[in-house]
């Protein structure tokens, strides 16, 4: 008498736990990877006797360097690898994800370009020829090799996203082809603005999600968009505003404050949901009703 049968279900749940475990360590590697980042800037300013330099970013010319580079490449393949819950999110995780490799390689020019070490450009144009290479590898590898995405280009917002993608991929090489100078000064900055742009659509997204969940569970227009995601959305928004309007004109490290916000607002968001999707990988209905 055979005994494969009843090993089956086993080997079904090992492979559940294995793919549970796998989603649980991307979503912390996120949390952990943020944290390392905050660690090794805050040592930074102790190591300065308290002094916080204009942005985070300024933090690519201290010993926190490595730590600076390693993290936003470590978070922004994360942010790539994680799948959306629609083709929106998705978009906005994944281009994001992939600014964060210009934000880490494309140090800002806080002097001008003609300040910036011969050394230090040279290290730029090699390492953005690399991200755009992999990325039009990577673009390739999504249309050709994974045809069983459950959001396939034949729907109107696979395409859409499809489109949307390659739009801004050609964007990015021609700014870097036709403006390389440009590029060097104001590459690392506008990448920035653009990722924290897209981590702020990401909270905004799930607030919508969440109130389309409510809406479907029965819940009054009031109650389904004052939720958790909404009043993250907004607070980011209005705490970005607050800082561009008040804090600016008082304090020359504004953009540090303004980063430095927005990071620990979205590292909120993230947490709060890895908690709410602790035990499944996929979509729960009843996961955005409570709360």
């Amino acid at each position: 008498m055979s005994t494969a049968a009843p090993e089956a279900p086993a080997e079904e749940d090992s492979y559940r736990l294995e793919l549970q475990a796998t989603y649980r360590y991307l979503r912390l590697a996120i949390i952990l990877l943020t944290l390392l980042l905050g660690t090794a800037v805050c040592l930074q300013i102790l190591s300065d006797g308290g002094a916080v330099l204009p942005s985070v970013s300024a933090y690519y010319y201290t010993p926190a360097r490595g730590v600076f580079v390693a993290s936003l490449c470590a978070v922004g393949a994360c942010m790539v690898i994680h799948r959306g819950r629609s083709d929106l999110e998705d978009v906005l995780l994944n281009f994001s994800g992939y600014l964060a490799f210009f934000v880490a390689f494309v140090p800002t020019a806080r002097d001008g370009v003609a300040a910036m070490p011969d050394d230090v450009v040279d290290a730029v144009i090699n390492n953005t020829w690399a991200i755009l290479i992999i990325g039009a590898v990577a673009f390739v590898v999504e249309i050709a090799v994974l045809p069983q995405r459950e959001r396939s280009t034949h729907t109107r917002s696979g395409r859409a996203a499809l489109v949307f993608s390659a739009l801004a991929y050609l964007g990015l090489l021609l700014f870097f082809l036709l403006a390389r100078r440009s590029f060097l000064e104001w590459g690392h900055g506008l990448a920035a603005i653009v990722l924290f742009l897209g981590i702020v659509g990401v909270v905004g997204v799930n607030g919508v999600a969440m109130a389309r969940a409510r809406q479907e569970a029965g819940h009054s227009t009031r109650t389904r968009w004052l939720n958790r995601y909404t009043y993250g959305f907004l607070g980011m928004i209005v705490s970005a505003a607050l800082i561009v309007l008040v804090v600016r004109p008082l304090l020359e490290q504004w953009i540090f404050v303004l980063e430095a916000a927005l990071i620990a607002q979205f590292l909120g968001f993230w947490i709060t949901q890895t908690v709410e999707r602790w035990h499944e990988p996929e979509p729960r209905q009843d996961a955005l009703v409570p709360g």
